[in-house]
Parts: structure tokens; sequence; C-alpha cells
């Protein structure tokens, strides 16, 4: 066969199978690589996150977004982060409202970024979606919780921000029940924003004006809760008189587990975090939310999902208090370690700057400083042990019958084992005998390994 012959059969089917490929000649010959070296990667997903200040689930509800957004390529920037020095509003593709600066909430229509509320927004704002705890359900359930104690006489509600379309929910739940029962009359006190002190002295008034018939108290947040429990001690009506609360903590389950406080509401704070991120991403991707429930606003019907809630008692009180300790706990702690990682990360910036300021004529002194970093191996004299620490952590993660996340658990291994001093001293001597030049040190390496 021929030589041209030949190269027509080998030209043929290279041809076609560029074609079938969708790849350039060029690209096979690598005169194309500034093509594919300078394509830009996928942009990072972010969300925006606005929390209550006030909330005492604060870092449970924070925890349920982080945690599902580490198992995806997704960054969580939170409005109240000292270590982002931007807005995290920028490059967003939703923002998470529950609290801080409402005036975030125009910067992110005005910068057409979705909205996903935690809570009711003001008139004006419509969100894409709503996801809240079944606040009407939690009121029922507070009473219910009460009338296990309480047949007759008076109850008090501390009703939170009346204002608040959470708070009339709870106080609509309550009344449907107290209703059914025409020996127990009610007295409600409303705390509007930022008049909690004013509430605490209304309570001590009433209870001064009515010694002996106050029976119970229903306190519709954390707050109030704690409040009326100190007026309760101080006025040694403690053992007299029962207290629910309406927002499950840390500390209202300390409370109970205290005597102080008879029932609460587990709202799922975790759960409102976790359903508050899946949402987001939904909304991004513009797929189906999984809907449970409409809100009506002046700009309409919103969707919404109610995040069940349930009685915290004295049955169940040990395993929601273990639940909600370690799930804070947990959340303190990898806090702490993110914000460690950003002062590093920013140290770590700040001397790199400083060694590019001192110019190339300091490359020598640099190499001396990493040789003399090295030397700080070095056994110190009259050293008869060593002993290294190694430390592992494992996360538990406790999931429902969908699979979904519903609690996490971290446990952290601590493990100690002897070093021989020998081997340390051995190790150190090679360093200081080998050479300086990292590509002779690797040529030695290599030749020491071929005369074995």
């Amino acid at each position: 066969m021929s030589k041209k012959l030949r190269f027509l059969f080998i030209f043929f089917p290279l041809c076609l199978s560029l074609t079938i490929t969708g790849c350039g000649l060029q690209d096979l010959l690598g005169k194309n690589k500034n093509k594919t070296s300078t394509k830009k990667p996928e942009s990072e997903t972010i969300i925006a996150v606005s929390l209550n200040e006030e909330d005492p689930n604060k870092l449970l509800i924070s925890k349920g977004i982080d945690d599902l957004a580490k198992k995806e390529d997704v960054k969580v920037k939170y409005m109240d982060s000292e270590s982002e020095k931007e807005s995290p509003l920028k490059d967003a593709k939703i923002l998470i409202y529950q609290g801080g600066d409402v005036s975030v909430l125009q910067k992110s229509q005005s910068e057409k970024i979705p909205i996903l509320a935690l809570t009711r927004l003001p008139s004006g704002v419509k969100p894409e979606g709503i996801i809240i705890p079944d606040q009407e359900k939690a009121g029922e359930l507070m009473v219910q919780t009460l009338l296990g104690k309480v047949a007759e006489g008076q109850i008090v509600i501390l009703q939170g921000d009346p204002n608040e379309s959470g708070s009339q929910k709870l106080l609509a739940g309550n009344k449907a029940v107290l209703s059914k029962y025409p020996k127990i009359t009610v007295h409600t006190i409303a705390s509007p924003a930022g008049s909690e002190s004013v509430t605490r002295t209304s309570l001590v008034d009433f209870l001064e004006k009515n010694p002996d018939k106050v029976q119970g108290i229903l306190a519709h947040t954390e707050k109030l809760a704690a409040q009326a429990s100190e007026v309760l001690k101080q006025t040694q009506l403690e053992k007299k008189i029962s207290l629910v609360g309406g927002q499950a903590s840390v500390s209202s389950l300390m409370r109970m587990s205290n005597g102080s406080q008879i029932g609460d509401i587990d709202t799922s704070p975790y759960l409102q975090g976790a359903n508050a991120f899946q949402w987001a991403q939904k909304i991004i991707k513009k797929e189906t939310l999984e809907v449970n429930h409409s809100i009506t606003s002046e700009q309409g019907e919103i969707p919404a999902k109610l995040v069940p809630v349930k009685t915290v008692t004295p049955d169940n009180l040990a395993i929601i208090q273990k639940s909600y300790t370690t799930t804070m706990q947990s959340a303190e702690q990898e806090k702490k370690e993110k914000e460690q990682k950003q002062r590093e990360k920013s140290s770590d910036k700040d001397s790199k700057g400083k060694d590019e300021e001192k110019g190339k004529d300091q490359e020598g002194g640099k190499k001396e400083e990493g040789q003399s970093g090295d030397k700080q191996s070095a056994i110190p004299p009259g050293v008869e042990k060593v002993t290294e620490r190694i430390k592992t952590e494992t996360t538990r993660e406790y999931l429902d019958a969908q699979g979904k996340v519903i609690g996490t658990e971290k446990m952290v291994n601590e493990q100690v084992k002897t070093v021989p001093p020998e081997m340390l001293k051995q190790q150190t001597e090679q360093s200081k005998d080998a050479p300086k030049d990292q590509g002779d040190q690797k040529k030695d390496e290599k030749k020491e390994e071929e005369g074995k």
C-alpha cells in the first residue's frame, strides 16, 4: 500500500472522531490551551442571612442552615458577621430574613434579590416564601399544658408584640382553647417591641391587686417567660402559680428541670434553619416548593411552610433538653472555629503583604528564616519522653423517616501517644544535613533509591 493511501486511511477516521466529539484539531494539537485555561469557573452560590438578634435560638437556626450548606457548594454570609468586610448582599442569590436591619429588605428588592422570610415582613415587601413555626397550634398546646394544673381562676397571658402576626396567632390559639372553660378568666398584657420592662411592672401590679386569684401564666416568648419566672420568685409565688412558655430554649428547659416552669413549646429552630436552606435552594433553582400553607398579604398569597411544634413536658424534657444543649454547644464551637479561621486568614494576608513589600533582595533572608523554622523541631536538652496529641472530631447526624436532618451531635476524641526521642533526633539531623536547594535534594534522594 502506498504511503499516500495509508495517510488517507489514518487521516479520515481522525477527522471523523474530531467531528463526533466536538473537539477542534487545534485543541488536540495543544494550540488552543489559552482557551481552556482562561475559562472562568462557575460562580459559587451565595446565600445572605439576616437573623433576629433577640431570638434565643438564633444559633440553632443558623446551624440548621450551615449544616446543609456544608454538603453543597454554597457559601452563607450573615449580616452580623464582623469577618465580612463587604456587604453580604454582594453577589447573593437570595436573602433569608428573620430580623435585623429592615433597610436590607428594600435594598434586596431594589437589587432584585429574592427574599425568603422566617417571619411576617413589613407591608410593601413580598417574599418568595415564608417558613415559620405553627404559632396557632403552639398557642393551643400552651393552654392544654396549663389545664393539667389549672381548672378555674385567673390566667395571665404575656403576649409578645401585638403588631406581630406570630404573636397574634399565638394569642388566637390561647383563646380558642380557653373559651371552652367558663370558670377561667383571662387577663392579657401585651408587650410592644422594647417595652418588656413595662410588661414586668404590669405583671407585678396585677399580682398585687389579685392576691391568690392568679393560677397560671402563659408567656409567649423566652424573654417574657424569664421575666415572669423572676417575678414569681421575688414574690414567692413560684409554687402557687404555674408558668408555661411558648418558645423553648436552653434557658427555659433549664427552668423546667429546676421546677420553676411546668411546660414549654419546642418550635424546632434547627428544622427552621434546615427548611430555610432547602427552600432557598429551590427558589434559586426555580423548583417547586413544598407548600403546606399560604399567607395572605397586601401583595397577594405567599407560599408558606409551617414547621411542626410540640409540647415539652416532664416526660420528654430530658430528650429535648439534651438535643437543644448538644446542638447549641456544637454551634458555639463551630462559630468559634470559624472566627478563628477568619482571624488566621486575615493574619496570613497581612503577613504575606508585608513579605511582598520587602522585595526580591530579601529572598535569601526568607530561605534562612525557613531553615531556622525547621530547627524548631530540635529536641531540647534533658528530654526523657516525647508525647504527641492526636485530636479527631466526629459529627453524627440524626435523620427522620424522610431522610431530613433533625439533629446533630459532635464528638471529640483525643489520643496521646509516645514518640521515641531518638526518632525525632534522627529526623532533625537529617533535616540539618539536607541540601538547601530542593531540586538537588530530590535528585540525591532519587540516586539513593536507584542505588538501593
